[in-house]
């Protein structure tokens, strides 16, 4: 199917906003690898402070896609895919519990849950359009294109679609490797007229490696690290960097071929 491409943001330690991907594609350097903290504003200050670094950037992503969709965050449904969650939270979880359970942070409980992102998002956007969280481990990205593809094809309205994933701590290092946080977002919709960016969504039925036109070596290093950093090469394809096609393998199911409608 076609869908229009017509907002997207990314941000992660050293890629704060689209802008800052922009120049590393120019030939610039990725930024200082520092924890990302996110630049959003739909959040209260104290509940930026409280929430975890998922959030921080799924919603800095979001809250980019939207701006440049043009779009009111609380417009569009919304799709957050992540393989894991918040791991960070994850292992503190595990080891307190396991080593003194009556010293539990219940806020770091709160935070959780799989669809704190999504969560946060509707309480911090005002949401009044359905939102889904899911999961589809190393295969969420393809999984999050193709849910947020069936919504525009059944209700005919846009749809922000956020995959991220965080950096693994402790022993969950030992199921998910990856050392760098990263969110994207994408506001999709409708494929009509001349708004945005028009790509094609194709299933490739047993497909179990990507295959994709070369990034930079930050850039590349960044999408091997983490299943979520795939999105740099649909990213790159909407930032004229290549023409595509960009193809994505899932283990779960059909992966998915992406190419520009010309």
């Amino acid at each position: 199917m076609n869908v229009h491409i017509l907002g997207c943001g990314v941000s992660a330690p050293g890629l704060p906003d689209i802008e800052a991907l922009s120049q590393v594609l120019a030939g610039g350097e990725l930024g200082e690898d520092k924890p990302g903290s996110g630049n959003i504003s739909l959040l209260s200050p104290r509940e930026r402070r409280r929430c975890p670094e998922t959030v921080r950037l799924s919603m800095a992503a979001a809250e980019q896609a939207c701006q440049t969709a043009g779009l009111d965050p609380s417009e569009p449904d919304a799709v957050f895919a992540s393989g894991m969650g918040d791991l960070a939270i994850s292992d503190y979880m595990c080891r307190t519990l396991a080593e003194t359970p009556d010293l539990l942070s219940p806020m770091r409980f709160h935070n959780s849950v799989h669809n704190a992102a999504a969560g946060y998002w509707s309480i911090g956007a005002g949401g009044r359009g359905d939102v889904t969280a899911l999961s589809g481990a190393t295969d969420s990205l393809v999984t999050g294109l193709m849910e947020a593809a069936s919504h525009i094809l059944t209700d005919h309205r846009p749809v922000l679609l956020v995959v991220y994933d965080s950096a693994a701590d402790g022993p969950m290092r030992a199921v998910w490797p990856a050392n760098h946080p990263f969110a994207s977002a994408f506001v999709m919709g409708v494929a009509e007229g001349n708004q945005g960016s028009a790509i094609k969504l194709g299933p490739e039925p047993a497909r179990v490696d990507d295959d994709c036109p070369s990034l930079p070596a930050g850039l590349a290093e960044r999408a091997a690290d983490n299943p979520a950093a795939r999105a740099l090469h649909l990213l790159a394809l909407l930032q004229g960097y290549h023409r595509g096609p960009v193809h994505l393998a899932a283990r779960q199911g059909p992966g998915l071929r992406i190419e520009p409608v010309t």
